[in-house]
């Protein structure tokens, strides 16, 4: 009996003294202070609206686009041509691509893949590079980077301008042939070019969007793209977007709504366009009925975006509040002679730092806190905040 009562006393004494050193070396449980943002955001989905000008075919025919989608246009360029008659799709597609080879041999100082290189190309490209350089014009620096990798490989040849001119021939003798059915369509505004016609750009303008509810927002039809080649009298062939000022109308729920104010500013992301953030002012929240579990809210944007204009409907990251700070639970917050902080493990002991709380979920219980610039005992990045007790 004795015995047993021995070795009961001996395993309580072990747990103690074990236990009890870990208790002494570590008694708190800590975080390190990691520098984060933590975003107050919403995600939805909604429409991008602008002021839209869409152009119509003036006859009958197979369509030539002259600019890229997206390319910024002056009022009275030439936007589009309709050919009638006897132009096929096949002529339009060899003077595209005439077109094409012609800007990147521009780009490129006028070299073509082919052949086989010699030392003369290397310092040829050697001194467009350089020229180039003095001229501050960086837009051919690509081309002259696959031309030196070409070269490299033993496939490049030296075409000088004698492949251009042979270009420049043919896109002449394309286009005279051409002439005597030509329907040219001018833009009557600047702006940003998109052959992207879906039917909403008139249904969807920045004046009728203002008055939105979650009814009107649910009954917009799909959106209809007109991009076909080959068109007939009066059809959408183009559009032209003023890209000062455009729009994004989406949807959130009542609660979130609730919390918006006009002239709110927010930012915005694109689940189609990876990359793109754009600063937005909130300027219509609608008033629904109280059964209504949606409102309709509009935002506005005067940031040029690339890739923005010619896009309808994306899926939407609407960011309400950005904060940058320390992440840390609520319960980690202490207040000393009434001033709110964290204690932070220093060896063996913990120091006070004072702290402002910029942002604090307590459905979440964490709040993100920032140091008191010039405190004595200032906060700082990967300092071991305790966030337990003893």
């Amino acid at each position: 009996m004795k015995k047993s009562i021995f070795v009961v006393l001996a395993g309580v004494a072990f747990f103690c003294i074990f236990y009890g050193i870990r208790y002494v070396e570590n008694p708190v449980d800590t975080q390190a202070a990691i520098l984060e943002v933590y975003e107050n955001k919403v995600d939805t989905s909604g429409y991008i609206v602008r002021n839209e000008q869409v152009y119509s075919a003036p006859a009958a025919g197979t369509v030539y686009h002259y600019l890229q989608e997206g390319t910024r246009v002056k009022k009275n360029s030439v936007l589009s041509t309709v050919y009638t008659g006897g132009v096929s799709e096949e002529t339009l597609r060899e003077l595209n691509n005439i077109n094409s080879k012609i800007a990147e041999l521009k780009n490129s100082g006028g070299y073509t893949v082919s052949g086989s290189a010699g030392g003369n190309d290397i310092e040829n490209i050697r001194k467009n590079i350089i020229s180039a350089g003095i001229r501050g014009d960086t837009s051919g620096m690509e081309g002259y980077k696959m031309q030196l990798s070409s070269v490299i490989t033993g496939d490049v040849q030296s075409g000088s301008s004698d492949s251009i001119d042979a270009l420049a021939e043919r896109k002449q003798a394309l286009e005279a042939g051409m002439m005597n059915y030509k329907n040219d369509i001018y833009s009557q505004m600047s702006g940003v070019f998109s052959k992207n016609v879906d039917g909403l750009e008139t249904v969807l303008t920045p004046q009728s969007i203002m008055s939105y509810k979650a009814a009107d927002y649910n009954g917009i039809a799909e959106e209809m793209k007109s991009t076909d080649t080959v068109t007939d009298t009066d059809q959408p062939v183009c559009k032209v977007v003023n890209n000062h000022t455009w729009y994004v109308m989406l949807t959130v729920d009542r609660q979130t709504a609730d919390k918006l104010k006009i002239n709110q500013k927010a930012k915005l992301r694109f689940e189609y366009l990876p990359g793109i953030e754009a600063d937005a002012q909130i300027c219509y929240i609608s008033t629904e009925d109280s059964d209504t579990d949606k409102n309709v809210v509009v935002l506005k944007s005067e940031q040029y975006k690339e890739g923005v204009f010619s896009i309808r409907f994306s899926g939407i990251e609407l960011i309400l509040e950005s904060y940058e700070g320390y992440r840390v639970p609520v319960s980690a917050i202490r207040i000393v002679d009434n001033e709110r902080g964290v204690l932070v493990k220093n060896g063996g002991t913990q120091v006070f730092k004072p702290c402002n709380i910029i942002y604090s979920d307590t459905k979440g219980q964490t709040a993100i806190i920032r140091p008191v610039s010039g405190a004595a005992n200032m906060l700082r990045e990967y300092d071991n905040i305790v966030v337990g007790e003893k």
